[in-house]
């Protein structure tokens, strides 16, 4: 009774985690990340403003002093660290000096974007109590849930920092690859927690893991490209230029698609019959991705394209991760 209430609300958290990563596309995408200039509370409340009138008249003044206070303690952590170069950056950056101005759907944006956070983050603390009940059955239970608490708490701090910088691009693209290590321990959990160990060939395990480097790499060339068009979407150009304006990134990203389709449609071939339900929802999710990557080709990138062309790229890494949290850790049978 404990396992079967343990396995369902991991689920539950994966998929507040995987809200958490849509939200926040949709913020990225309609530029919403300072809606709320501070963290954790949004302009000092913790249910915003609706109106600029419930605001005092010199709030850009006082969430500007308060950022740029953070930002000097933060590049003080990375000068300790060694990173003087980035330190330098931040401090010197001009961008980083200015305020935006309150719009109140920009400022709801990011707030339920937070909600979602808070939401999976009380999920985890819940998960990991949990799991210590079931210390007898698996020990494994407890240090996983620990350990993607721990990282999701990182996660949220460095959310602080996201918004401190103004979203330099950077630390946007960690911050998505945190996402992603935290949604791989909730898919190794879920895995251990309910079903058996499955083996696999030699030559299905190098196409396994194959499939989910090369897709990795891919969701990282991705995060570059975005990068990039933040930077052309500050610049005032129209959107249906902004393809053209994007360096040789885009095109490495839109040609490795294809390296992307061929090895998962041979993964799809090789383990068919060991995980059939699964591998047809790669299928899937993979044309669905194909075509939103089109759409935003082709049709000067519309604003809904964009999460959900990042959403089905985190469900790819998911069912990635699935398959190999299934076959790890057993003997590999010959061939």
């Amino acid at each position: 009774m404990k396992l079967r209430l343990f396995h369902k609300l991991v689920w539950t958290t994966l998929i507040a985690i995987y809200l958490v990563i849509l939200a926040g596309s949709v913020v990225r995408t309609t530029g919403s990340g300072m809606g709320c200039p501070d963290w954790p509370k949004c302009f000092g409340q913790w249910i915003p403003p609706t109106d600029v009138s419930q605001l005092p008249d010199n709030y850009k003044e006082i969430f500007l002093e308060k950022r740029l206070a953070k930002l000097e303690k933060y590049s003080g952590y990375l000068s300790r660290l060694g990173y003087d170069e980035i330190a330098e950056k931040i401090n010197t950056d001009p961008k980083l000096r200015e305020e935006e101005p309150f719009v109140p759907v920009k400022t709801w944006i990011e707030y339920i974007n937070r909600l979602f956070g808070f939401l999976a983050g009380n999920f985890l603390i819940i998960m990991t109590i949990l799991s210590l009940f079931l210390w007898k059955e698996k020990k494994a239970f407890f240090f996983l849930s620990f350990t993607t608490l721990i990282l999701t708490g990182i996660q949220g701090w460095f959310g602080s920092v996201v918004v401190a910088s103004n979203l330099t691009p950077w630390t946007i693209t960690f911050h998505m690859l945190m996402a992603l290590l935290i949604v791989f321990l909730l898919i190794k959990i879920i895995a251990i927690s309910k079903y058996s160990p499955l083996k696999i060939s030699k030559s299905d395990h190098v196409i396994l893991y194959l499939a989910f480097i090369i897709s990795l790499v891919q969701i990282y060339i991705g995060t570059q490209v975005r990068q990039e068009i933040d930077v052309v979407a500050n610049e005032v150009i129209a959107r249906s230029d902004w393809i053209s304006q994007l360096s040789s990134i885009f095109e490495i990203h839109r040609s490795f698609a294809i390296l992307v389709l061929v090895i998962n449609g041979y993964l799809f071939y090789k383990l068919r019959s060991s995980f059939p339900k699964v591998l047809k929802a790669l299928i899937l999710v993979l044309f669905i991705e194909v075509i939103s990557g089109i759409i935003m080709s082709y049709f000067s990138m519309p604003k809904a394209s964009q999460p959900v062309h990042l959403l089905i790229a985190t469900i790819i890494f998911g069912i990635h991760a699935y398959i190999i949290c299934r076959v790890s850790g057993v003997t590999l049978i010959k061939e």
